[in-house]
This record gives structure tokens, C-alpha cells and sequence, in this order.
């Protein structure tokens, strides 16, 4: 709330404080709404430094609970895989990426066959639950190459395809 008041009161667009910080407008909105995780302690520090604003931060310590590894993550990048549920956001397709199939932990998708992704293809921050990457708001997922069709009409028509296959099972 500190870092949005101070950003306003310096009349800043969220793209240009991102911009200025190093970070993505999303992170920034993110960060905005409360998502802890949306920006690295790193750039909160420099994005305090840029709004010349203080801000108390937990210490860094070596809890159990940040110790303890945390679960991996596995996604496939390629958008026609049917482990990646599309759906139509502003005008663009974005995808929801299903796990891969219990006990699968190789390098490559039980779906499609494509290699799998173990970390942001950008930042190589861990990978999240969501489509994008938390840190640096990356997809996860390569867009899919539309043809004579909007995003809405391809995703919909993604979901139907991928209903009646998993139907099929």
C-alpha cells in the first residue's frame, strides 16, 4: 500500500515505475494488490529506492519452512499440448498448464512428447501454479500460431477439442 500511495503521489504509471525498476507492469500490479510473491525482495528494494520510500521487510532467515524443498514443477511450453488449457485474455490466448501425470519427472511431456520446462524460460525462476511467471510475467506456454481467428474463438474451440479427447480416456 506504501509503494502504491508513493507511486500516485509521483503521478507514475505502473508501466513506468516497472520500466524504471527493471520489472513487468503486472509484477507491479500484482505487488499492487498484495501478491507477496509478484516481485523478488530484490526489486521491492529497488522500487522503495526509486519511490524514495521506507519499507520494513522481514529478515531472511533459514526457517523450516523456507528450507524444506519445495515441490518441483513441470510444464510443457508448446500451446497445442492438451496438458495446456487455453483461454482468451485481452486479446491474447493464455494458458493454464496442467500437472504432469502422477510420478512423471522426466524431461519430457507425458502428453506430447515436447521438453518440459523446470524453470521461467526467461528469469529461470521456479516455476509457479499459474501460466505466468511470478517474478518476471513471462508465459510459460508459446502462443499458438492463429490463422483467420481470434483468440476467444480459438480458445473455445481448443477447450471443446480438448474436452472430447479427454472424454475419449
Amino acid at each position: 500500500m506504501k509503494l502504491r500511495n508513493a507511486r500516485r503521489a509521483r503521478k507514475l504509471s505502473q508501466a513506468a515505475l516497472a520500466r524504471e525498476a527493471g520489472c513487468t507492469q503486472s509484477a507491479i500490479s500484482m505487488m499492487e494488490l498484495g501478491r507477496a510473491d509478484a516481485i523478488s525482495r530484490e526489486t521491492l528494494m529497488k522500487l522503495a529506492k526509486i519511490l524514495e520510500v521506507d519499507i520494513d521487510l522481514p529478515p531472511i532467515t533459514d526457517s523450516p519452512a523456507t528450507s524444506l524443498s519445495p515441490v518441483k514443477r513441470l510444464c510443457c511450453p508448446q500451446g497445442e499440448c492438451p496438458s495446456n488449457t487455453p483461454f482468451a485474455v485481452a486479446g491474447t490466448v493464455s494458458f493454464w498448464p496442467k500437472h504432469q501425470p502422477a510420478g512423471h519427472n522426466g524431461d519430457f511431456c507425458a502428453y506430447c512428447g515436447e521438453v518440459l520446462l523446470h524453470a521461467c524460460p526467461e528469469c529461470q525462476a521456479p516455476l509457479n501454479e499459474g501460466g505466468h511467471c511470478a517474478r518476471c510475467g513471462s508465459s510459460y506456454v508459446n502462443q499458438p500460431l492463429l490463422t483467420d481467428t481470434t483468440p476467444d474463438a480459438w480458445a473455445a474451440s481448443r477447450r471443446q477439442q480438448l474436452a472430447e479427447w479427454r472424454a475419449l480416456l
